[in-house]
C-alpha cells in the first residue's frame, strides 16, 4: 500500500475519533459518487457536515489547509448537493469543515476549521 494512502487513512481514523468525542455522528466515510469523494459526512447536532481531512507529516508543503483549493471546494459542493438530493436531506442545514492533521515525529495535532468555506451555486 502507498505511504500517502496509509497516512491519509491514519489521519481520517484520528479525525473520526476526534469527532466522536465531540458528539458528531459519523454517517459516511470515503463517500464516493459520480462527482468525486468526500472523506467524512457527519451530523453535528442537526447540521450535516461534509468534512475534508488533510494530513501532513511536515510543514515543508505548508499547512494542510492549503490543500483544499477552490477547485476542490467546488467538487465538494457538487458531492454535497448530490448527497442531499439522494438522501432527501433538504431540511437540514449543511456546512463544510476542513480538518488539518499534523503528525510530526510522535506529536499529533488535530485542528478543525468549521465552515471552512462557503459555496455559491
Amino acid at each position: 500500500m502507498n505511504n500517502n494512502i496509509e497516512l491519509g487513512k491514519r489521519g481520517e481514523d484520528l479525525v473520526v475519533t476526534y469527532l466522536r468525542k465531540r458528539n458528531y455522528k459519523i454517517l459516511e466515510r470515503n463517500y464516493r459518487c459520480k462527482f468525486g469523494e468526500v472523506d467524512i459526512i457527519a451530523l453535528d447536532k442537526k447540521t450535516l457536515v461534509f468534512i475534508e481531512v488533510k494530513t501532513r507529516t511536515s510543514k515543508e508543503f505548508g499547512s494542510p489547509l492549503t490543500g483544499v483549493t477552490p477547485k476542490k471546494q467546488r467538487q465538494l459542493a457538487k458531492i454535497a448537493l448530490y448527497y442531499v438530493q439522494k438522501h432527501r436531506a433538504f431540511d437540514r442545514p449543511a456546512r463544510f469543515d476542513v480538518v488539518a492533521v499534523e503528525i510530526i515525529s510522535e506529536h499529533i495535532q488535530v485542528n478543525i476549521i468549521k465552515n471552512a468555506f462557503e459555496v455559491f451555486i
